[in-house]
């Protein structure tokens, strides 16, 4: 082929004429998915239904529960949770609710319309709009009136027995997210941002604000109260989940700063609060006795709470997304969850233990559906440049063409595959929902094969219509590049397995993101006394190399001693003996200044051996040059040893800098607010300490990486000389 404008099927061999056939079919059948996918057509990765509410009948027989693909499912617990769906809305069914006889449901769609159903024959029997979007709903204990929250604020009141609109209050603009009715019906309350308001029903006359406030009542402001160290009752962003008492007493909201706050309804007073969700409350209900409250959250969590007190009985952990709907079981000793995981789970509340899982339907999490979607939109926008490039013989059309279809499938089918073979189902059922990513990698990977035959490779090396030095140094780089391709794949590849692993140690990674920031502001004091005690190991280990390479016999007898005490004990020891021995000679050291002196005088007798083995590293020639050219011991030394002795020792100094960051840990025993005391401290708090640590050795491993890189450009660019 004399140029690159040539077609690969005039001149090309056989295996690369199939890759590119390979290719077509890949980037056709792409984007024919992504297309009809767009477009609402048929041809979709199997995904579960989320479920957005649920509810409990009174005689505890059947649970219903609002999916997002605009369906109720009822659950028949006494027929072995037999599933029957009633269909009928367009949109996603936030809400559901019965009726005291369990005859009558109320189905309510986000697109706001309302359906009540016969249970008995799954059939509507009336259909209510409320006016416009809605984002959340409420029935009063005693079926007679049903509330909603619009999104343009407006909360909509129903008489259920007839269907008539009683009144709509608002807008408020602050009012969008949780509505709440008192058993009797009598009261609605909706959220008010970070505040609630109620109102009541018959009248539409407000009857109470609920809102934030310092104990201390000269004080306004959070800022005010929080210099004050009084305690803020209430929240501080908005209120996300409302639910009154039985008895009216108490009204609990839940809000996006994870919190939960009891509230009386008649004086506006925080009675409790309480904490314990790792982000944001989406559900509350209280116990028919009202001894009991339970809640849910996008912590993946379910919290039980004791009545008076609000103190918090036991964590429900095993959904793998938001938790949206919560109640209380038939029995006394169990409860009912759902969620965005497309499950209903039942509890046993002694051991909070799993004993039966009824799945919306059969399917990886939603999520992963969207992300598949969008995957092959992309490879096959991609894969269309790659495949002109190829046609063309561009070398840059095989690597994009390694991106797409080796490193693209290990991020995007990595975790979904390694997360569907962990679901607890059969292994019948998992490799039934599995089996579209499975094929889609295997033929990803036959696409994958193809391209790195030797006669494709070779063809795909360098650009046609070059001289044979210049191919030769192309392909070179192409090579080095497909390298890095690969090897990038192979670490995503771990990091999947890695990750997939750790979750099977019931890693909170709820709590970890709501920790994260706590944990990472102590990154700033870890760089900085590792940098300032590396500096001053430097300087130590130059003059230390120096006394044992000096032909005085004391400077080197000094040399010698540190280097020898120094490395002959414990870092650990040496931290206590500056941090706490010093203090009884009087020498009161900060806990910073201890460390870092600790830790540059421990690096430094490291050091100097090296600095040593260094400067020796200079050739005899080079000090009689210079000392024939009439070069001071000063000038030699400035001029000739040292620039070339720190090109030698830069490689060791910049492990021993890394090694150093991570031993710089140690100065948490002096309570020094770095990364890894941040981590111990609120992972023992809250018997977490597995995920603070996990934070913070992923600090320590993005630093090394970060300095691993700059360490490699310093050594470049010192060895530059070497390159002419």
């Amino acid at each position: 082929m004399n140029s690159s404008d040539d077609s690969v099927f005039e001149s090309g061999p056989k295996p690369v004429k199939l890759l590119l056939i390979l290719v077509a079919i890949t980037v056709g059948l792409s984007l024919l998915y992504a297309v009809q996918h767009f477009l609402g057509g048929p041809i979709r990765l199997a995904v579960v239904s989320e479920i957005l509410d649920l509810v409990l009948s009174p005689g505890g027989s059947l649970v219903a529960a609002g999916a997002n693909d605009g369906t109720v499912r009822l659950f028949d617990i006494q027929n072995d949770w037999a599933m029957t769906t009633l269909s009928g809305h367009s949109a996603p069914v936030i809400s559901v609710a019965l009726d005291r006889e369990g005859s009558t449901l109320v189905s309510v769609g986000r697109d706001g319309e309302i359906r009540l159903w016969d249970v008995a024959s799954g059939q509507a029997q009336r259909v209510l709009d409320a006016g416009g979007p809605v984002n959340g709903a409420a029935l009063a204990a005693d079926g007679s009136v049903l509330a909603a929250v619009r999104e343009d604020g407006a909360v909509v009141l129903f008489d259920l027995a007839s269907g008539v609109m009683l009144r709509s209050i608002g807008p408020n603009e602050n009012t969008k997210l949780a509505v709440a009715l008192s058993s009797d019906g009598t009261l609605v309350a909706a959220d008010d941002g970070a505040g609630v308001r109620i109102w009541d029903v018959q009248t539409g006359d407000s009857v109470q604000a609920l809102t934030a406030y310092c104990e201390d009542e000269t004080k306004t402001t959070l800022e005010e109260c929080d210099e004050a160290e009084k305690d803020w009752l209430g929240h501080e962003q908005e209120v996300t989940a409302l639910a009154f008492s039985p008895d009216g007493d108490v009204l609990a909201s839940g809000s996006a700063d994870t919190t939960i706050t009891f509230w009386d309804p008649e004086t506006g007073e925080v009675k409790w609060e309480a904490g314990g969700h790792w982000s944001e409350v989406t559900r509350l209900v209280f116990s028919e006795d009202g001894e009991a409250m339970l809640s849910g959250g996008k912590d993946s969590k379910v919290r039980s709470w004791r009545l008076p007190g609000g103190k918090g009985t036991a964590y429900y952990e095993g959904h793998l997304s938001t938790v949206n709907g919560v109640a209380f079981g038939a029995q006394p000793d169990t409860i009912l969850t759902a969620g965005d995981d497309g499950t209903v789970r039942l509890w046993e509340t002694a051991n909070q233990k799993v004993v039966h899982i009824a799945w919306s339907r059969s399917g990886l999490q939603s999520m992963w559906g969207g992300v598949l979607r969008n995957w092959m939109l992309l490879s096959g926008l991609l894969g269309l440049v790659a495949l002109w490039a190829l046609w063309t013989a561009r070398p840059s059309g095989h690597l994009l063409l390694l991106v797409l279809y080796v490193l693209g499938p290990v991020v995007v089918l990595g975790l979904p595959l390694l997360e569907a073979l962990t679901y607890p189902v059969s292994v019948g059922v998992q490799l039934q929902i599995a089996w579209p990513l499975i094929a889609l990698a295997a033929w990803y990977g036959v696409v994958a094969v193809t391209a790195m035959r030797e006669p494709v490779a070779d063809y795909y090396d360098a650009p046609k219509g070059l001289s044979l030095s210049e191919r030769l140094m192309a392909g070179r780089r192409t090579i080095k590049m497909r390298a890095g391709v690969f090897t990038t794949a192979v670490w995503f590849l771990v990091l999947v397995i890695l990750f997939s692993v750790l979750r099977r140690f019931n890693l909170d990674i709820a709590f970890m993101g709501h920790f994260l920031s706590f944990v990472m502001q102590g990154a700033g004091m870890t760089v900085f006394v590792s940098a300032v005690s590396i500096l001053l190991a430097v300087v130590l280990a130059l003059l230390g190399a120096l006394g044992r390479l000096s032909k005085s016999s004391i400077a080197n007898g000094i040399s010698g001693f540190y280097i020898s005490l120094i490395r002959g004990t414990p870092l650990l020891v040496q931290v206590y003996i500056w941090y706490l021995g010093l203090p009884r000679v009087n020498i009161v050291l900060q806990p910073v200044t201890a460390g870092i002196l600790a830790l540059g005088v421990n690096y430094g007798a490291y050091m100097t051996e090296i600095f040593r083995a260094g400067i020796q590293a200079i050739g005899k020639g080079q000090y009689e040059a210079a000392e024939a050219l009439g070069m001071s011991q000063a000038q030699l030394f400035r001029r000739i040893v040292l620039p070339q002795a720190f090109r030698i020792v830069i490689p060791p100094i910049g492990n021993q800098f890394i090694a150093m960051m991570k031993d710089s840990s140690l100065v948490s025993l002096m309570s020094v607010w770095e990364l890894s005391y941040r981590a111990q401290k609120v992972g023992r708090q809250y018997f977490r300490s597995l995920e603070t640590l996990l934070i913070a050795a992923g600090f320590y491993w993005g630093l090394t990486v970060v300095f691993q890189s700059l360490q490699g450009q310093l050594e470049r660019y010192m060895a530059r000389s070497e390159r002419r």
